[in-house]
């Protein structure tokens, strides 16, 4: 009886002993949270002396963590376990997750979605090209085509290779684990040069000959530890000004006040540098996506029409065609011609986008007038201004056939493409290319402005044009200058010849309609106020039906 009561006194002692050590160990669990950095050689910032790891990231974070400790409520403490190793193998652990957090990380669109960045960065990455001390390069020219030394999965090194080949400096790299194993690769001469931390204070044996700054780094975590990183963030967030100088005196115990205004010096330059770029490129290209966003915008909201200016035969005043007129419709309601808005429009690249905004326009007002007009059975045709950049572009020829092959009705209308514009002689055989296919789809090509600029007798000879349309210059002084008068007499000879239709531009008066009538050739036609100006397609007067 007795023994059997000593037995039972002694299991329930064990159970309690077990307990007692499961609460123990629940408890320690609950105070202690162990994180593991990634550090590696890299003095000042880590680097390991009698066995420990000592560096100005390190400071930092015990600093930081301290911090976090001190702040929080619960009994849970973070503890920091170094992990030593490569670099390369190091962002690789962090990458799978079997370290938790590694310092001196950059931001870079490979790494964004692969680990989480703290807010604040904790320092700015400074790193110097180091060649022997006998040597006495003039200039980083000297490492073209020869061995220099960068480390394997280091965005600075990646970042330094890549701007030397920018300038056309072309290094053969050898890529080496870290730092020390690089300088090992100079010492023994089979790298010409190196690139190291510029803040390291112990290259006094070699010669540096150019100094870079590739961008400010972060403490970084696996994407599993958001919560070290909103820790930290939240930590550093809160600091008073007492807190912040504490992490400046950190800096400026492993760094220089000599070497902290070299910093500044290069902070300068950099900034200069930013300041030229974002006024010479980022800025423009802003006001550029602003402006084709506006456009766009203007597009849907039909701030853009199309005005109509009737081409009619003077010898028996009847319409044979229109040219359509692009203009834009401010907030207030007013007509804006397009001499005030194209430039935009061109300077921005969206002329392609607007040209087919247009060729849509033309095909349905064409069914309107053939409905709603005294056109319904009479032929006509449509015109429209495009350049010969869209006549070689493969997108907006694509895009036209396209919408050729969704009109039912196309084979039904004749549709013009009015071109005048620079012809570069490389480009003839595309612009040729580019105008047969428009033919072979129905569409007619006419020359603009025939005359001024670039559109001369020599265009004539190289493009197979259906139509000449020849510039108001020639029509003004057609009654008093003679030169004016015999150069339409001769190109209506060419054209008669060539089965080409004329069309002149800028008529006004009686005058120069008789003399153009008297012209011995039937398909040569008039545009201009004296039968009509350009305007909404519902206003003009030659088309209505007459009750």
């Amino acid at each position: 009886m007795i023994k059997n009561k000593f037995y039972k006194i002694l299991i329930v002692n064990i159970l309690l002993v077990i307990v007692a050590l499961n609460c123990s160990i629940l408890y320690a669990n609950e105070k202690d949270i162990t994180i593991k950095l990634g550090v590696y050689n890299y003095e000042p910032y880590f680097y390991i002396k009698d066995g420990e790891v000592k560096g100005y990231y390190k400071d930092i974070l015990d600093k930081i963590i301290h911090d976090v400790n001190k702040n929080n409520t619960s009994n849970k403490k973070i503890k920091v376990e170094y992990v030593k190793g490569k670099v390369s193998s190091l962002i690789k652990d962090l990458e799978a997750g079997k370290i938790d957090i590694m310092m001196d990380l950059q931001y870079t669109k490979e790494r964004k979605d692969k680990f989480i960045y703290s807010k604040n960065y904790i320092g700015v990455e400074r790193i110097s090209i180091y060649t022997y001390k006998d040597s006495e390069p003039e200039d980083i020219k000297y490492l073209d085509k020869k061995k220099v030394a960068f480390i394997k999965e280091e965005y600075g090194s990646q970042w330094l290779l890549d701007c030397l080949q920018s300038y056309n400096i072309n290094p053969i790299p050898i890529w080496v684990n870290d730092y020390k194993e690089a300088l090992q690769k100079l010492d023994d001469k089979s790298v010409v040069a190196t690139i190291s931390p510029s803040d390291e204070n112990k290259l006094d044996r070699y010669n540096e000959i150019q100094q870079f700054l590739s961008g400010p780094v972060y403490i970084a975590a696996s994407k599993d530890n958001r919560w070290i990183i909103d820790k930290i963030d939240n930590t550093i967030d809160n600091y008073t000004k007492e807190e912040k100088e504490e992490l400046e005196k950190i800096y400026f115990k492993y760094f220089h006040n000599k070497i902290a205004k070299k910093e500044v010096l290069l902070y300068i330059i950099s900034s200069i540098f930013i300041l030229f770029i974002l006024i010479k490129y980022i800025i423009p290209a802003k006001k550029k996506n602003n402006l084709r966003k506006k456009i766009k915008d203007d597009l849907i909201k039909d701030r853009y029409t199309v005005y109509y200016q009737p081409i009619v035969n003077p010898k028996n005043d009847k319409i044979v065609g229109f040219e359509a007129l692009i203009r834009y419709i401010n907030p207030e309601g007013k007509i804006v011609p397009p001499h005030l808005f194209i430039n935009d429009i061109e300077n921005i690249n969206m002329t392609e986008e607007l040209s087919i905004w247009v060729f849509k326009t033309i095909l349905r007002d064409y069914e309107w007038f053939k409905l709603n007009t005294n056109l319904k059975d009479e032929k006509f045709y449509i015109s429209m201004n495009i350049s010969f950049n869209e006549i070689k572009s493969k997108k907006f020829l694509q895009t036209v056939n396209s919408i050729i092959e969704m009109d039912e009705s196309f084979e039904s209308k004749k549709i013009v493409f009015e071109v005048v514009e620079n012809i570069e002689s490389e480009n003839l055989k595309e612009i040729k290319k580019g105008m047969e296919f428009l033919q072979t789809k129905n569409i007619k090509i006419a020359s603009d402005d025939f005359g001024i600029k670039y559109s001369n007798l020599d265009i004539l000879s190289k493009f197979n044009f259906d139509m000449v349309k020849i510039d108001k210059y020639f029509i003004d002084e057609i009654k008093n200058n003679e030169f004016n008068h015999e150069v339409i007499m001769f190109l209506s000879k060419i054209c008669k010849q060539y089965n080409k239709s004329i069309v002149l531009e800028g008529v006004e008066d009686k005058e120069q309609v008789d003399i153009i009538k008297n012209i011995d050739y039937d398909n040569i036609f008039i545009q201009g106020y004296f039968y009509a100006k350009p305007q909404r397609k519902e206003d003009i007067d030659l088309i209505k039906i007459r009750k």
